[in-house]
């Protein structure tokens, strides 16, 4: 998935599989959400889903609540312009 904070800025972040059914129904798309304790990791390998050199590691200790000074539906102006490339294999 991919994280979006209130100036733009996009991060991948990842739940392992584990760990899914702990966050299940906390994570919903186009919700504004606070997430706090996680950690850090370099981004490594060529599959990128945003520019960002790191991305965010869900662990059981993970807090997932309402963001309160966000709006409640996030604006189009925090997605990404998406291209489409045709790929040949």
């Amino acid at each position: 998935m991919v994280f979006v904070d209130k100036e733009g800025t996009r991060i991948h972040a990842s739940v392992g599989e584990q760990l899914i059914k702990q966050f299940e129904g906390k994570l919903t798309e186009g919700e504004a959400k606070v997430v706090q304790l996680f950690k850090l990791y370099d981004v490594i390998g060529d599959y990128r889903t945003t520019a960002h050199p790191y991305k965010i590691g869900f662990f059981q200790t993970n807090f997932v609540g309402t963001a309160d000074e966000f709006p409640s539906e996030v604006p189009e102006k925090y997605f990404a312009d998406a291209r489409y490339v045709n790929l040949i294999f």
